[in-house]
């Protein structure tokens, strides 16, 4: 009740500042709303005043002493606001924010609310297929009547005691071998947690979790049958089969250019580590799920699905990180063969998401991680970056997870060879994010080159991606009758006993390379840290295209280089690897030796905005230690968490390298506590990404 009325209160002072504000002080007002509102959702608002446009409303950081969960508090704030001036869609306590639609005079009136921080474009995120150029967005709708009645999110605990998820359940995913319409509908989406297996026509009320391989560090959970072979035997109609090609040369090398059949040779195959694909859902795949079902959980952010993956792009993407090779008797074998999946579905069926679906999926991770043990997140998509990490919505979420103790990788995206063209989230600077190099078939590296499709640059001069990874022509899973299975039946590839897989390019491929090189360096070092993970990685890669003839368009656009997992995994710092940017971890000097335990990634890095505003409540308290004590004739050295001005200027002179994020408040939030609001998301235009405008190389 309070909130409501403080919400009032602000919403009548922001309503009467817009119609009785005199001409001089319009031009100051305007000039504060101009730079509370996103740039490109400024542009959209000029192009289209009266349409609902899609939008994050994110808060001011809440003000102490902090009692209850101060996050989720903000988060109803914002939807409160959509419910006054658009539509509400869902709370995002990860960044005390909601997302909703408005139309531009519903905007300008919530930017003026003294509460509200900022007003982000909720913009389309696609995989990492290609992402130059994008189609045309069509016209938006105008705006419809709102809804009668929306109910309030309601705060729940953060995460709960056992692995059941929180939300109502969508199918499950189901296994590959038969064919299943591609669904073609405008997205409506339902982001319910779903659990393996059991699968069934209708969805069930109460998930329960799926079985894990078994292995020790998982945490306990229900045991559940595993999953018969058959699942797709309830979908209505078959698709033909389309005419595979021939077994390419050198589809099955990328494991091995980049050495990790080395690793699995010595035992290290994953087993016990979790990786989270954020993608278009993951298929119950014999190489995924026989002989014991390692997909641990299934939770749907996107539009309602009827099958595991209706795209195809996240089991193609989970098989290079995680596939077994069963079904091709061991010839496509992921990175990490025995790793976990859990299927975090944030893309829709036609191919497109939002930030918002991502952020919440990032949520519902931090706040399952322990539950499933999951360590690492694989986000093989990516959003036009616009501006700068430090306004960037998905950058602060990857950011918070980053420090939460998962390692996040993400895609570079595909808008290579030019400068300046790393998609969002990669262009922030604490991600791992991949680029692509082309084995071309074979197993040495002297031939390799960039791929020509492999973004880099940033427009913060951020030195992006920090590594390549094997990205074209990649052969993994393939989900019959899937989009892009019916897309390009040409790019089907039959394995010598008759099974079949799909070779796709782009970032999108590499990226799950690296993550799944990460499953191994975690199940062999469990404690390291994401910057210790980070700082192996970037600082043990292999020189490679020596013999190729080609140079990269800058000596920065790979990175460090070609990931190796076996150097990374023994702690030796390869002759050819570049490490600039890897901190003042490196020791050993001339015999090569990389100390995990003191090389750290990401020294002296600010963090984004969001960031800095959402763990307020998290860092309140800890000592506050500056970069510079003399700062704008400030004396920095006398403020007090109730004194200091926690604001921009205060974040740029932070030391946050001082943090030691395993002993901060982790529990003054709560996440995965805010209800996602049941609105039909078809009734309003999304942005229409086709799988086919998405995928321009092979």
């Amino acid at each position: 009740m309070r909130r409501r009325r403080l919400i009032g209160i602000s919403c009548l002072v922001a309503t009467l500042l817009i119609a009785v504000m005199p001409i001089a002080p319009t031009a100051r007002a305007e000039s504060i709303v101009q730079n509370k509102i996103d740039p490109a959702l400024r542009e959209r608002m000029q192009a289209h005043p009266l349409s609902l446009l899609p939008i994050i409303v994110e808060m001011e950081a809440a003000t102490g002493p902090f009692t209850g969960s101060p996050n989720v508090d903000r988060a109803n704030e914002a939807m409160d606001l959509l419910r006054l001036y658009g539509t509400p869609v869902a709370g995002l306590a990860l960044i005390d924010g909601a997302a909703g639609f408005a139309n531009a005079p519903g905007i300008e009136a919530i930017s003026l609310v003294p509460t509200v921080a900022y007003v982000h474009l909720d913009a389309t995120v696609v995989p990492a297929l290609a992402l130059d150029p994008l189609p045309t967005p069509p016209p938006l709708p105008t705006v419809p009547p709102l809804p009668t009645a929306t109910p309030t999110p309601m705060p729940a605990p953060t995460a709960p005691p056992t692995p059941v998820p929180t939300a109502t359940a969508t199918p499950a995913p189901t296994p590959t071998p038969a064919a299943t319409p591609a669904a073609t509908d405008s997205p409506t989406p339902d982001p319910s947690p779903t659990t393996l297996p059991a699968p069934t026509p209708t969805p069930s009320q109460q998930p329960t979790p799926v079985p894990s391989a078994g292995p020790t560090a998982e945490p306990t959970a229900t045991p559940a049958p595993t999953p018969t072979q058959d699942v797709h035997a309830s979908t209505s109609t078959e698709t033909p089969t389309p005419t595979p090609t021939g077994l390419i040369q050198g589809s099955a090398v990328y494991s091995q250019a980049v050495n990790a059949d080395q690793v699995r040779s010595q035992g290290t195959t994953g087993r016990g580590v979790t990786v989270a694909v954020l993608d278009s859902g993951v298929a119950a795949d014999p190489d995924l799920v026989q002989p014991s079902n390692r997909i641990l959980a299934s939770v749907n952010f996107a539009d309602e699905r009827l099958v595991g993956d209706p795209g195809g792009h996240g089991t193609h993407v989970a098989g290079i990180v995680a596939g077994n090779g069963g079904r091709s008797d061991g010839l496509f074998v992921g990175i990490a063969p025995e790793a976990n999946i859990v299927d975090v579905r944030v893309l829709s069926t036609n191919g497109s998401g939002r930030i918002s679906s991502v952020v919440r999926g990032i949520e519902w991770v931090l706040a399952h991680r322990t539950v499933y043990n999951i360590r690492v997140l694989n986000l093989s998509f990516g959003a036009p970056a616009a501006t700068s990490y430090r306004t960037d919505p998905m950058s602060a979420a990857i950011e918070i997870a980053w420090r939460r103790g998962l390692v996040v990788v993400v895609a570079a995206g595909n808008g290579g060879p030019g400068p300046n063209t790393v998609a969002s989230p990669g262009i922030d600077p604490y991600a791992i994010t991949v680029g692509a190099s082309d084995d071309k078939g074979t197993i040495t590296p002297g031939d390799d080159t960039l791929a020509p499709f492999s973004s880099w640059g940033t427009s913060d001069s951020n030195a992006k991606p920090d590594l390549v990874a094997p990205g074209r022509r990649i052969v993994s899973l393939r989900v019959q009758g899937s989009a892009l299975d019916l897309l390009f039946p040409d790019r089907v590839v039959v394995a010598p006993n008759g099974s079949t897989y799909l070779r796709l390019s782009g970032t999108s491929m590499a990226t799950p390379v690296v993550a799944g090189a990460v499953a191994l360096l975690l199940q062999r070092r469990p404690n390291l840290s994401p910057d210790q993970v980070k700082a192996l990685l970037v600082g043990t890669t292999q020189p490679y295209g020596q013999d190729s003839g080609v140079a990269p368009p800058d000596p920065t656009a790979d990175g460090s280089g070609l990931l190796d997992v076996l150097a990374a995994s023994q702690g030796q710092l390869s002759a050819g690897a570049r490490t600039s940017g890897v901190g003042d971890g490196l020791v050993g000097g001339a015999s090569g030796v990389f100390d995990a335990l003191q090389a750290r990634a990401n020294r002296g890095l600010r963090p984004a905005d969001t960031f800095a505003r959402a763990l307020l409540p998290v860092l309140r308290g800890v000592p506050l230690r500056w970069k510079d004590p003399d700062l704008g004739g400030i004396a920095w050295g006398s403020l007090t968490w109730d004194s200091v001005a926690w604001d921009s200027v205060a974040w740029d002179n932070f030391d946050w390298d001082s943090v030691a994020w395993d002993s901060v408040a982790w529990d003054s939030v709560a996440w995965d506590s805010v209800a996602w609001d049941s609105v039909a998301w078809d009734s309003v235009a999304w942005d229409s990404v086709a799988w086919d405008s998405s995928i321009c190389w092979d």
